[in-house]
């Protein structure tokens, strides 16, 4: 076989509501009814607000990011759940019309597992290895030769399985309303959630392992090579915000200045902006304009409760 010819599978939870690494569901205990709190979930994931947001991130980053691919042969799956409400479905379902790489799977599972294991499925029939697989928040993107990279390394390495990778540099944006400004920093964080891939055994999925923990379970290699994503943090982020102050981000993270900024922009991210345009003023306003949808803009100040 040609495994030029295999695409990559992309996999980008949006909304899905239901057990993974998301941090409401990060200290459930075993006796939790994992369906009754799946509902209780839904009411904050599918507040009008919150979508907008989401929304606005998918349309301007990622899939933007994923169209402008040099190696073009991926499908992305979208998953998210049956109980998202009808206006937010019709709405993801015509967003991933576009192209047909993208690939909206809607599941009444409850765990991220059981929901992508079908589609996976089918993908791999009649393979004789699995394909690889790369995870992508929606609030992330990649550089535009991201796929093709993972794909040199992936091929060149053969059949070792598992094999995991890591496109380890690349470029973090924060916008917290505390700091008054929008800041962009290059990060060295390898093994982070964007873009983390494994080629791994069929009844396995990038989810089923912590991505910070797949450099130390399995045969793993780190690409220093380039910038392969840019990561957005603003106030309602699930995760940890960025705080320069402590060591632990210190070490991560370095300021970029607005010409450094300008020149990483234009050679991996050129989807960010037009040709001959100033594509970090660009990228500034769009991060901010997605701040405000969450109500917290630096310019406008906090206005929601974030959650």
């Amino acid at each position: 076989m040609n495994y030029l010819l295999e695409p990559v599978i992309g996999i980008c939870r949006f909304s899905f509501c239901g057990n993974g690494d998301w941090a409401a569901y990060a200290d459930v205990e075993a006796s939790t009814d994992i369906d009754l709190l799946r509902l209780e979930q839904a009411e904050r994931l599918y507040e009008d607000g919150r979508m907008a947001l989401r929304f606005y991130l998918f349309e301007n980053f990622l899939l933007p990011s994923l169209l402008a691919q040099k190696d073009p042969n991926f499908v992305l799956i979208v998953l998210t759940s049956d109980i998202m409400p009808s206006k937010h479905l019709k709405r993801l379902h015509k967003i991933c019309g576009v192209d047909d790489r993208i690939i909206p799977v809607v599941s009444d599972a409850a765990t991220v597992h059981d929901a992508l294991m079908p589609e996976l499925a089918r993908l791999n029939a009649g393979l004789s290895r699995p394909l690889v697989q790369f995870r992508i928040d929606d609030d992330d993107c990649l550089s535009h030769d991201y796929v093709r990279e993972l794909r040199s390394y992936m091929t060149r390495l053969g059949d070792v399985m598992p094999l995991a990778y890591s496109r380890s540099s690349g470029v973090m944006v924060t916008s917290y309303a505390q700091d008054g400004a929008t800041h962009i920093y290059r990060a060295k964080l390898p093994f982070n959630s964007m873009g983390t891939a494994i080629r791994v055994q069929k009844e396995h999925t990038i989810f089923s392992f912590g991505h910070s923990r797949l450099l130390r379970r399995f045969p793993a290699m780190v690409d220093n090579n380039g910038m392969g994503f840019l990561a957005i943090k603003i106030d309602g982020h699930d995760s940890r915000p960025i705080d320069m102050q402590e060591h632990v981000f210190k070490r991560a993270y370095t300021r970029l200045s607005d010409t450094d900024a300008e020149t990483i922009l234009s050679k991996w991210f050129g989807f960010i902006g037009e040709d001959g345009s100033d594509r970090h003023e660009t990228l500034v306003s769009q991060v901010e304009t997605a701040a405000g949808l969450r109500g917290t803009s630096p310019k406008s100040g906090p206005r929601l409760k974030a959650v």
